[in-house]
């Protein structure tokens, strides 16, 4: 293996990493939000109870 392929096996898996990165983020921010919307009805509802 020389120093391109090297060059180009790098580059690859950065991108790769990159891109599993945006998708794994999205997740997680619809998932945030998700969370944060349950807790805040939840705390309406306690609220309300009072």
């Amino acid at each position: 293996m020389d120093i391109q392929q090297a060059k180009l096996y790098i580059i690859n898996a950065s991108t790769l990493g990159v891109t599993t990165f945006t998708n794994i983020e999205m997740g997680l921010k619809v998932v945030l939000l998700l969370v944060t919307i349950g807790y805040t009805i939840d705390k309406w509802i306690k609220l309300k109870k009072k």
